[in-house]
């Protein structure tokens, strides 16, 4: 048995060190959907809790250490990831694009939003070389990816996948390192190990809406890198970047199966701490959540002011698409939707802010002539706060709203008024493939997102 923790993308800001003030930080705090004038405390909450537990060694942290790659925030994380091994855990990391980031910001009130000091890529693997790497069965230096040995008869694929690095496009494993990959699985499997894998990326998109809009998210030719994994024998991935609790699985053409466990941000609502125990027969996957930390929460729970904070956010959001458009596409990338594709939709998505900004569902279903199909429970619901609900529990994990039910139901029945009209602005798209993304935002029938026990698959030949 293999008990473990899971945390990513804390995106710790060092302000301790980089001492930020002024309006542009004020400005950047209020509308982050991360926590980030709060990332530190949010660290030290989640070190105090995971050291409480004496039973559980092992800890993956899954990429995006720091804010925006500062130099400064890399050295004070290292500081915080060494307290968990001097309270006897073993620390498995991995960096991503964030770390890497060209554009590392300080804030000053005489300065406003100014550049930092950033961390060459070739430093990152000195600074993270105690976290992993330096007990490593094997070493890809150049992606900073590694394979550990992290307890008896368990083995750990821990992969880079910056890609291009921080720009959009391919991200993934170039030749090089895939050839590495290969070795690694054959030896890996002669050895008779339990295999698991831990990247930055997805490996399979959330939701049908993640995969449609920000395929560039995903890891670089997903389908074929999931089903090496499945058929190799790596039946369970962890991944992060998405912001979103979600638990998918994929089948490769042999019949064999891989799950890829995405976990949330831990300083973003849910502000998720992924607990595991994996047996030789399943997958128990729990997920903690911080019920205080040393801030002013103002009298509230850390849960209520995580939400709060991201539904300040999201009301933005909704409040730019029907209100001023070119800030939506401004702030769109924040969410996953490219800037480029939120202007192509500026015109549905401009005519959808006016309607949830107004509209109940009862007005909705009047005004697209099927009322009779609101249920009753829903009639009074502003379309606004019931969009709200959506991308809350998107990102929380576990879609509820399964087909029969009234939230289902009511809201199907004004997309379906609207689809001839959708059909025309949005080109190209199937209709079967809209139907996928819509219906993937009320309900996921898979797994549960945040708790569950998976089975661990046979390897098939």
């Amino acid at each position: 048995m293999l008990q473990f923790y899971q945390i990513t993308d804390t995106h710790f800001y060092a302000s301790e060190v980089l001492d930020p003030a002024g309006k542009a930080w004020e400005h950047r705090i209020k509308y982050d959907q991360k926590c980030v004038a709060e990332s530190g405390a949010i660290l030290d909450a989640a070190t105090d809790y995971i050291l409480r537990d004496r039973e559980t060694q092992v800890v993956l942290v899954s990429g995006d250490l720091v804010c925006d790659g500062e130099r400064e925030g890399h050295y004070a994380m290292r500081e915080k990831l060494e307290r968990l091994t001097a309270g006897g855990k073993r620390v498995y990391v991995l960096t991503a694009t964030h770390d890497t980031c060209p554009y590392p910001k300080r804030y000053s009130a005489e300065k406003g939003e100014y550049p930092a000091e950033g961390l060459p890529r070739s430093e990152l693997l000195k600074v993270y070389w105690e976290f992993g790497p330096a007990s490593a069965l094997s070493v890809h230096e150049k992606s900073f990816s590694y394979v550990a040995q992290i307890a008896p008869g368990y083995r750990l694929f821990a992969l880079n996948d910056d890609g291009i690095g921080w720009e959009r496009g391919f991200h993934g494993y170039d030749e090089d390192q895939l050839q590495w990959l290969r070795e690694q699985l054959e030896t890996a499997k002669e050895s008779g190990d339990v295999l698991l894998a831990m990247g930055h990326h997805p490996l399979l998109p959330p939701n049908p809406f993640y995969g449609f809009f920000s395929p560039d998210d995903l890891i670089g030719n997903h389908v074929q890198i999931a089903s090496m994994f499945a058929d190799a024998g790596v039946h369970f991935m962890f991944t992060g970047h998405t912001h979103m609790q979600n638990i998918g699985y994929f089948d490769s053409e042999r019949g064999n199966r891989i799950f890829d466990i995405n976990t949330g941000s831990l300083i973003c609502y849910p502000s998720p701490i992924r607990h595991m125990t994996l047996t030789d027969k399943s997958l128990t996957v729990k997920t903690d959540h911080l019920t205080s930390i040393n801030w002013d929460l103002g009298g509230k729970s850390y849960m209520q002011y995580s939400l709060d904070h991201f539904e300040f956010m999201l009301r933005d959001i909704l409040n730019a698409a029907a209100n001023d458009i070119r800030r939506f596409c401004e702030i769109a990338p924040d969410f996953g939707l490219p800037s480029e594709t939120a202007w192509k939709l500026r015109v549905p998505i401009r005519f959808a802010g006016k309607l949830m900004e107004k509209l109940t569902f009862q007005k909705a279903g009047r005004l697209l002539w099927c009322a009779s199909k609101i249920a009753p429970e829903m009639r009074n619901v502003y379309l606004r706060d019931f969009v709200l609900a959506l991308i809350r529990n998107m990102y929380g994990g576990d879609e509820p709203y399964k087909p029969g039910s009234p939230e289902y139901e009511s809201f199907m029945a004004l997309y379906h008024r609207l689809r001839p009209l959708l059909r025309r602005v949005i080109k190209g798209v199937p209709i079967a493939d809209l139907d996928t993304i819509v219906e993937g935002l009320l309900y996921d029938g898979g797994y549960p997102d945040s708790d569950a026990v998976l089975p661990v698959p046979n390897t098939k030949s």
